[in-house]
């Protein structure tokens, strides 16, 4: 009787032991783990989604758990991890011209725009039209995002539907004249004449700042000596020689300054509108 009810008890402890481990790995089957990790993907939670499909076995996963994966890193701004596994996408896949319009996105997030036409240009005229006219669009932002004279204002707006080329044409415009100043003409002009580097950038008070002190101490020096008061010469002569030099170095730097200030809010305008238009990237129906 003992040994019967010890039987009993064993079997019920080994069948549920079975089930537990059925249960635990039924959760961390490649169904369960890719449902869970497509949820976060839906829901943007982009860094858990991606560690979520890396649990997958490589083996198991295809070409769109590895974009997905890719596209995460990619959001979050790791763009040396989605590179990667980009590169990895198949070329008879379906999402390969996908992979490489988000390749040319990440090489233009990351500026390196000598890359970007390089991949442009070996994959020229692939894929279809939907692919290759964002890429297109993609491909010439780079030229105004790179300070290059682009092409003629009417070719390098034909890609761009009518919603977008009242901005494109603004920002093709403003990339052409934009109130660049020479740093050096502007020390140059200081040096003749001081202040008006300042003027050249535009800074009018500091410019006739500049001149008024220059001005004043050198004749403040020329008044001394002419009146035998040497040691009051040479000391304003100093001062009015630091004020000349600090004059001529400041037009140089404000230009500079000028010119930096300029192309920020150039870029500025140009990074809002294309990531307002999602670089030009059709969107997935991954969450439909």
């Amino acid at each position: 009787m003992k040994f019967i009810v010890l039987a009993i008890i064993y079997t019920s402890i080994l069948g549920f032991a079975q089930s537990n481990d059925s249960t635990i790995n039924s959760l961390y089957s490649k169904e369960n783990i890719l449902k869970f990790a497509d949820y976060l993907f839906c829901e943007e939670d982009f860094l858990r989604a991606a560690e979520e499909y890396q649990k997958i076995d490589e083996k198991f996963r295809d070409d769109k758990i590895n974009f997905k994966i890719a596209l995460s890193f990619s959001i979050i701004g790791e763009y040396s991890k989605s590179e990667t596994i980009f590169n990895r996408i198949n070329s008879n896949s379906p999402l390969y011209q996908q992979s490489r319009l988000e390749l040319l996105k990440i090489l233009f997030l990351q500026e390196r725009f000598d890359e970007l036409r390089t991949l442009n240009k070996n994959e020229d005229g692939e894929g279809d039209v939907s692919i290759q006219l964002p890429i297109k669009k993609l491909l010439y932002f780079s030229f105004l995002k790179d300070q290059q004279v682009p092409e003629d204002f009417d070719t390098f707006t034909q890609p761009f539907n009518d919603n977008e080329k009242h901005e494109i044409g603004l920002l093709y415009t403003l990339r052409q004249n934009l109130s660049i100043k020479n740093p050096l003409l502007s020390s140059i002009l200081s040096a003749l004449v001081p202040g008006a580097g300042k003027m050249y950038v535009g800074e009018f008070s500091d410019g006739l700042f500049a001149l008024l002190s220059v001005g004043l101490f050198s004749f403040l020096a020329y008044d001394n000596f002419n009146a035998g008061h040497n040691f009051r010469g040479w000391l304003f002569t100093g001062i009015a020689a630091g004020f000349y030099g600090g004059n001529v170095y400041g037009s140089y730097s404000a230009a500079q300054i000028h010119n930096a200030q300029i192309r920020y809010e150039y870029n500025l305008r140009l990074d809002s509108f294309i990531k307002s238009k999602n670089y030009f990237i059709p969107k997935y129906d991954f969450c439909e």
